[in-house]
């Protein structure tokens, strides 16, 4: 019964696996059909840089209802205007393959030419991990767009700040990416260093199941690789590459809907009972949130930026109840793992959640500029911890796998030949039973020493062992590295094998006996016979074991009739 629900268990967590690796490709799929932009075309590497595109904006807000002239940067005193308007009439500057980048700070921006709303976008979207430079917003011009005003609206506007739209910049993708590799070096090593680590973490991840047979460093990897897209997303390079904004930010929200689901796969995995039973529980939560997050938007019921009050919900309730499991185990205080310390994991885990619920908390009260200042922290704690925490537990259970592994080679090896023993052939017998193919192939050869015990009586048991070893040496000589050999009793051996060629077996079974008999060698003296599997005869490896050993002790009575020791 317990084992019947263990196997339930199991197949649960394999069911919800495959489950976000769909969800997964579903992100994948939305993402490259929102990269699909039909005003993309080739363009031609830069030729002199991205150019300033200050001058010649008017703006209106709140208060005033016509243009004024101005230059950016535009920036407002501490009572700043809640909604404003900035516009820029496109000229000649206006082709295929340029883009105009602009800053934003603290609003919402929706991006118009002419009546068309071409991007809608808030530089607070992203609460968790954003790098610097997120603040740039690129947006792709046209051919047609000449004779078009260029018009950002810019609404809830954080009138604490000053600041509103800052310098803008035009130029192709080669011209607009070297300003951003420029200005944001420091944050695309961080985003490398990132990726670099969810490469190693595949690769470790790859040892470790070789190792141990565990799957734990693949989910860390598909986590470390989630906040490395987050984070170049940040960047705002990947727009350069995909050609739009909108891919940029929902591929954002798709990195953040899928973040709980490789953190729930690995703590599946947990030591602790409460900690399994926990993401079991909540493991269907994040699928409700993807499912809802990507339903909605598809209906156009929704857009993405305002359901990631969803997402945070989702984070809330897994983080929150996978810290409170960890407590509640005794993973923090109270027991303890291996080396007598608290698991670092869990500890690093919680210091994770809390510091994401803090800027979480901050991004809603809208008081905070840097809206991941503490996630970030976090995130570099729990890595370590994790780090750390994981190499000790997979030493330690390579430890004891290469131990059980020793203790199984010594319980199923003849101390004294090397050859597998009595419980290994009996083992073997039984595998090839279950199998059909190998029963098909089966030959078996089963030998006699002769004249073992009057060695032992005359010259004693030492003798005797040498007597077993040499003979035991010339079978494995020759059928070594065809079939497989065992030491069934004190002066028995058996040879049995399993290849497609039986011709092979009697051509090496007859080489044996030819050198031998060439060598005269008065070491070995053994009775022998062999057979093999009969369809019709036989129905089980036994039956064919069985008239080998027949033909073996033919072979020894035939030894004593000519000896004269019948």
């Amino acid at each position: 019964m317990c084992q019947n629900g263990y196997e339930m268990r199991k197949k649960r967590v394999l069911n919800y696996n495959i489950i976000y690796a769909l969800l997964a490709v579903v992100g994948i799929v939305v993402t490259i059909i929102a990269s699909l932009n039909p005003y993309e075309r080739d363009v031609h590497m830069v030729r002199n840089g991205a150019r300033s595109y200050d001058t010649d904006w008017e703006y209106k807000n709140n208060r005033i209802n016509t243009y004024d002239v101005c230059s950016l940067p535009l920036k407002l005193d501490r009572n700043a205007y809640q909604d404003m308007t900035v516009r820029k009439l496109l000229g000649s500057e206006s082709r295929d393959g340029t883009y105009i980048m602009y800053r934003s700070k603290h609003a919402e921006n929706h991006v118009f030419v002419g009546n068309k709303e071409v991007y809608t976008y808030g530089d607070r979207m992203s609460p968790l991990f954003p790098l610097p430079g997120s603040a740039w917003i690129i947006i792709p011009l046209h051919d047609d767009y000449q004779g078009k005003y260029l018009t950002i609206k810019l609404h809830r506007i954080e009138s604490k700040y000053g600041g509103l739209m800052e310098e803008a910049v035009i130029g192709d993708r080669a011209d607009l990416l070297e300003k951003l590799l420029t200005e944001n070096l420091l944050g695309l090593i961080t985003c490398f260093i990132i990726g670099f680590a969810s490469v190693l973490l595949l690769f470790l991840g790859i040892l470790e199941y070789r190792m141990v047979n565990t799957s734990n460093l693949f989910y860390l990897s598909a986590f470390t690789l989630v906040v490395f897209i987050w984070s170049m997303n940040e960047t705002h390079c990947t727009q350069l590459f995909f050609g739009n904004m909108e891919t940029v930010s929902i591929l954002t929200y798709e990195a953040i809907a899928f973040l709980p689901m490789p953190i729930i796969s690995y703590f599946r995995n947990s030591r602790h009972k409460q900690v399994k039973e926990t993401c079991n529980a909540v493991a269907i939560v994040p699928v409700v949130n993807y499912v809802l997050l990507n339903g909605l938007h598809f209906l156009g019921a929704f857009d993405m930026s305002e359901l990631l009050i969803l997402t945070h919900i989702t984070i809330f309730i897994t983080a929150g109840a996978i810290c409170v499991a960890h407590i509640r185990s005794g993973a923090i205080i109270g027991k303890k793992n291996e080396s007598g310390m608290p698991e670092l994991t869990s500890i690093g885990f919680i210091v994770l959640a809390v510091s994401s619920f803090i800027d979480i908390g901050h991004y809603y009260a809208s008081s905070f500029i840097d809206a991941s200042r503490y996630s970030r922290i976090g995130l570099l704690i729990f890595v370590l911890l994790l780090a750390v925490d994981t190499m000790h537990v997979t030493l330690a259970d390579e430890v004891e796998i290469r131990r059980a592994e020793v203790y199984k080679s010594l319980a199923f090896t003849d101390n004294l030949t090397g050859l597998g023993n009595r419980q290994a052939y009996e083992q073997e017998i039984e595998k090839i039973d279950e199998r059909e193919e190998l029963l098909e192939h089966l030959v078996v050869g089963m030998l006699d020493l002769n004249n073992l015990k009057r060695t032992n009586d005359a010259m004693g048991h030492a003798e005797g062992d040498r007597y077993i070893i040499s003979s035991s040496g010339l079978v494995q000589k020759y059928f070594g590295k065809i079939a497989k050999i065992y030491r069934i009793g004190g002066d028995e051996f058996a040879v049995i094998f399993t290849g497609h060629d039986s011709d092979v077996y009697f051509e090496t079974e007859a080489n044996m006996f030819d050198d031998i008999m060439k060598d005269g060698r008065q070491d070995i003296n053994f009775a022998y016979g062999s057979a093999v599997f009969n369809h019709i005869t036989d129905r089980n490896a036994g039956d064919t074991i069985r008239r080998a050993d027949a033909k073996m002790y033919d072979s020894k009575r035939k030894y004593k009739h000519k000896a004269g020791d019948v």
